[in-house]
């Protein structure tokens, strides 16, 4: 009889396995979605109530509820977003890695195999036999990606106006990687809202425009920034190796910030670097922007990029 029974439930019932890379943080993902949708749907009826309450009660009250559940909404989309890119890059863990181990054996065969480069392939050999601990390393550039990000959109809120900028260091070598490199985000994972300037480890990078120093974060061996807000709109440098200046500085343009970086396993790099270089993003209105709309032209550079806000252009 058990035989019976147990022939007819699997007969009946559908089994279904689904594999899920991270389920706790995809799970807390769904409970919070699922919260605000039920928290938004819960103000049908409370917006049907109010409709038979007076104009000046309406007009009194409901405004910032409502306002509060968008702003949830929109917390619980980006949530979702960075965990998508999260995965993204998670799966390319491997590849990541192997393509920087090239990227040291181009920097060695240049400026020859000194301790910095031998540390970092030591490093980056370990992570490629440590799945978990590389997870965690990128994850952990990731998080401190996001924190530039919401930095700088908040720096760069106002309308700005004539922008006047030099390049933060020369593209002699022109660019490693541009403003949504198509060819970035199929390696990384990510959208590239910033152009990669190569230049040599250590490289002096320059304020862009005059300004007050908005953030100076060191990471260590994570991703390491200054944030620099101007007239209305704010300049990123990222993957610096050396910090000149201190947050509240007035710089004026040309003034040295810091040390450029961005080798792999140096200080300032993270886990997500195209090599020696400076990341550069320009951020106005909130939004970041191909800095080469408001950059003067070069030779080694090629112009162009995706439309932007906007932003008065003088080249100089």
């Amino acid at each position: 009889m058990a035989e019976v029974s147990d022939f007819w439930y699997n007969t009946l019932m559908l089994r279904v396995e689904i594999n899920i890379p991270h389920p706790l943080e995809t799970l807390c993902l769904l409970l919070a979605a699922g919260g605000v949708m039920l928290w938004m749907a819960w103000d049908v009826p409370q917006s049907a109530s109010m409709d038979a309450r007076s104009p000046a009660e309406v007009r009194g009250g409901g405004g910032a509820d409502r306002e509060a559940r968008v702003l949830a909404f929109k917390s619980a989309e980006d949530d979702a977003r960075r965990i998508r890119l999260e995965q993204a890059v998670l799966a390319r863990r491997e590849e990541i890695l192997r393509y920087q181990l090239q990227v040291l054996e181009t920097e060695a065969s240049r400026v020859g195999n000194d301790d910095a480069v031998r540390a970092a392939k030591t490093e980056l050999l370990s992570l490629l036999g440590d799945t978990r601990a590389a997870e965690q390393k990128f994850l952990e550039t990731l998080r401190e990606m996001w924190e530039a990000e919401g930095l700088s959109a908040a720096a760069a809120m106002g309308s700005p106006g004539v922008v006047r900028m030099l390049w933060p260091v020369e593209p002699e070598r022109g660019l490693s990687a541009g403003f949504l490199d198509a060819a970035y985000e199929q390696r990384f994972g990510i959208p590239h809202h910033a152009i990669d300037i190569p230049v040599s480890q250590g490289s002096a990078v320059r304020s862009a425009a005059d300004g007050v120093v908005e953030k100076v974060v060191d990471n260590g061996l994570g991703y390491s920034f200054i944030l620099v807000k101007h007239d209305g709109f704010a300049t990123l440098y990222g993957h610096v190796s050396g910090f000149f200046v201190a947050e509240g500085d007035e710089v004026r343009q040309g003034d040295v910030l810091g040390a450029s970086g961005g080798m792999p396993g140096t200080p300032g790099a993270g886990a997500i670097s195209t090599g020696p270089h400076l990341h550069f993003e320009v951020i106005a209105q909130g939004e970041r922007i191909d800095p080469l709309t408001v950059l003067p032209a070069r030779t080694t550079v090629r112009s162009g990029g995706p439309s932007r806000p906007e932003v008065d252009q003088v080249q100089s």
